[in-house]
């Protein structure tokens, strides 16, 4: 009799430790992961990133370095997922750090647009943009 009761408490033990495996993996699927594009720009008027896709979640897009770090340039979120559709734009300042954020965004196929007055100077520079990657 003591036997069993050892052995249904060593079963009970494994049962618990399984039950807690289990837990901490689906735990750990339902996170999403950050992915990440670096990219060269240059332009006098306008310049589209290349598409990218994404998970839900937030977009940010951050200036790495810039030749003309006193002007302003406005970036434009927009859905390439059927119809072109603008999500939305910020005006920045094109030197590093500054950042435009877009906030609690479906998942889908997205570019950047980025934009300044046309007087005749040319915007040199790197970016980042950052997203929740695709599932």
């Amino acid at each position: 009799m003591a036997r069993s009761r050892n052995r249904a408490r060593y079963l009970a033990r494994i049962a618990l430790a399984a039950a807690c495996v289990a837990s901490a993996a689906v735990a750990q699927t339902t996170h999403a992961y950050a992915a990440s594009r670096t990219v060269r720009f240059e332009y006098e008027h306008l310049w589209i990133t290349p598409e990218f896709e994404t998970g839900d979640g937030d977009i940010h897009f951050t200036v790495k370095s810039c030749d003309h770090s006193t002007s302003k340039m406005t970036v434009t979120l927009r859905s390439t997922d059927g119809i072109n559709t603008d999500i939305g734009h910020e005006t920045i300042y094109c030197r590093e750090g500054d950042r435009a954020t877009f906030d609690g965004l479906r998942g889908g196929t997205f570019e950047f647009e980025l934009g300044k007055l046309d007087d005749g100077r040319a915007f040199k520079g790197t970016a980042t943009y950052s997203f929740s990657a695709p599932q």
